[in-house]
């Protein structure tokens, strides 16, 4: 009879140590906390055959969204292929999630994952891993009713129930639920105050409305539980810096990324997403960024071969369009020329959304900015295509304002400026847009 981790999911081990030890770093996982990665490789060096753990571990490597990492996820997936006949139906569930993503069957793998819950709503590293494949790929409703199909399963009783609150909650925003979110967000930071990703979600709520006082001040009376020794310090930092954008504060939000957000060498590329997106808005508002962008583009010039996620070519173009480095421009386009007619998941992705984007935003850097507006108004409406958050992916209204603006056509600046309105009716950033619009 299998055994059950902590979350009350079977497993098919029979070591309750080791059982244990997964479960805290699945919890850490949950909880964006260090080091999740290193706990688990460790465990499997002393139990190489713990099928969920190393699940666990390569559905990590699969959520990454580096390419980089897409070895690691295919050595430890061909490790548990060798292992199925071993595993139960939970584990046999994720190992088939792990292999279509690893074949590059991005939609099937997510749905894989949520279909374990059907069976097995207690799994929350399936839920984890599917609300994360959601923001990947830009599913804002799989977002808000992956956590739903398990909240029954749950209650305030498990120490772990405000997690599944700040999923539902991020998902609720994503798809414009914005009172239901925020309610839903307050509710998991309430509960626990070190939910790193419950504070992203009620971050994103406030955004979303424009509540930008009340959301500099959530962040910073919160600081001490999201802003120190989490994987999701620095992404919640530029949560905070949107905020200052919001507000003018420009010389506040470069000061935020120079304290927190400088990219060395050594950088993850989520972190290097929330420098490039900052230092564009900023640049776009008129401000000196400096050199800033210089290690940035350094990274990025590593990756335009990829050709994996959207997301990190549209931040890459970023980086090369500031810079003026054409080699790098020009590669990174015809690779996804290339890629993009591949019948595949992440053809058709770059085909409709990603390499769209990518002209769009090298023409702006290159001052053609009626070229940015087609490209970019031609492709905004399925930018969700590319993965990310609705926040994150405002960076391409804000450029397409821009390109409007400096093109001279002060129609399509104040009709763009009037869909901004809708939600942030009083935003001197878009007061100061306006302006420039006349």
């Amino acid at each position: 009879m299998d055994k059950l981790d902590r979350f009350g999911a079977p497993v098919s081990h029979n070591d309750q140590s080791d059982i244990d030890v997964f479960g805290e770093a699945a919890e850490l996982m949950l909880g964006y906390a260090p080091d999740p990665v290193g706990m688990t490789k460790v465990l499997l060096e002393k139990s190489p055959d713990f099928i969920m753990a190393r699940c666990f571990l390569a559905g990590i490597f699969l959520t990454a969204s580096d390419k980089r990492r897409q070895p690691l996820l295919r050595k430890h997936y061909d490790i548990l292929v060798s292992l199925l006949d071993r595993a139960n139906a939970r584990e046999k569930g994720h190992i088939y999630a792990l292999g279509l993503w690893a074949d590059g069957n991005l939609y099937d793998a997510s749905q894989a994952y949520a279909d374990i819950l059907n069976d097995c709503p207690r799994d929350l590293v399936a839920l984890q891993m599917g609300h994360q494949t959601d923001f990947l790929l830009g599913q804002a409703s799989s977002t808000r009713d992956r956590p739903t199909r398990v909240m029954n399963h749950w209650s305030e009783d498990d120490p772990q129930f405000s997690y599944i609150l700040g999923m539902q909650a991020f998902g609720l925003e994503e798809a414009g639920h914005y009172a239901a979110a925020q309610s839903m967000a307050e509710r998991s930071v309430g509960m626990n105050p070190k939910d790193t990703w419950g504070v992203h979600a009620l971050a994103h709520c406030l955004e979303m409305q424009g509540k930008v006082d009340e959301g500099v001040d959530f962040m910073i009376a919160c600081e001490n539980h999201w802003g120190n020794d989490t994987y999701m310090s620095i992404h919640n930092r530029w949560h905070l810096g949107l905020y200052y954008l919001e507000r003018c504060e420009f010389d506040t939000a470069l000061t935020m990324h120079d304290d927190h957000m400088s990219v060395t060498p050594k950088s993850e590329l989520m972190d290097m997403h929330d420098s490039a997106a900052l230092l564009w808005r900023l640049q776009m508002d008129g401000v000196d960024v400096g050199d800033r962008w210089r290690v940035v583009a350094d990274n990025y010039a590593d990756v335009i071969d990829q050709a994996y996620m959207s997301f990190t070519d549209l931040h890459a173009m970023m980086s090369f369009a500031a810079t003026g480095r054409e080699v790098e421009a020009k590669a990174q386009i015809a690779v996804l020329e290339n890629a993009a007619s591949a019948n595949t998941d992440i053809g058709t992705i770059i085909q409709q959304a990603g390499l769209p984007l990518v002209r769009g935003f090298y023409a702006f850097g290159k001052g053609d900015y009626a070229a940015a507006k087609r490209h970019i108004g031609n492709a905004r409406h399925k930018s969700h295509l590319i993965g990310g958050s609705v926040a994150q992916r405002d960076v391409i209204n804000w450029t397409l304002i821009e390109a409007a603006i400096r093109d001279g056509d002060t129609t399509m600046a104040n009709a763009l400026l009037a869909e901004r309105t809708l939600m942030k009716p009083h935003s001197p950033l878009t007061d100061m847009f306006a302006r420039k619009a006349v």
